[in-house]
């Protein structure tokens, strides 16, 4: 298993910004239901990776388990003791799929992990994150790659 997998860390300012619409609204303008559902959850979608983003920032175990409530804490709480500071840039995000309860991205994500001890690294990569809508909001599902 990769250290990545092991220790999802990344955070950051996202610098995604989307207006929000509810489907109401979109399909009061003339929009079709399903592209209004597709638009809605792109919005919910990418408010949850800003989401994601301020709580790895912030090296708080809870507030990522909120995000991404399959992650494992224990090991997730190792990395971020071992970290003095995580930034996380998540961006050229592409909806590959969506609908009013799931959806599938792509984007990259940079990371610059500044250890307790050693040196600051940036790793970036290409991943591709299931979500799902969760009440009124959007969680991260899994990670495909």
């Amino acid at each position: 298993m990769s250290s990545k997998r092991r220790h999802p860390v990344a955070a950051a300012a996202l610098m995604l910004a989307l207006a929000a619409s509810s489907q109401n609204d979109l399909a009061a303008a003339g929009m079709p239901q399903a592209q209004a559902q597709a638009a809605a959850a792109e919005s919910g979608v990418r408010d949850a990776l800003q989401r994601y983003s301020a709580a790895l920032e912030s090296l708080d175990v809870n507030a990522v388990k909120k995000v991404q409530p399959s992650i494992p804490t224990d090991s997730l709480a190792k990395a971020f003791k071992d970290m003095r500071e995580l930034k996380v840039n998540i961006d050229d995000v592409r909806v590959i799929s969506a609908d009013a309860t799931t959806a599938r991205v792509s984007c990259r994500v940079t990371q610059t992990l500044t250890p307790r001890v050693g040196s600051r690294r940036t790793t970036a990569v290409t991943r591709v994150m299931r979500l799902r809508r969760d009440a009124d909001t959007w969680v991260i599902d899994g990670f495909e790659r």
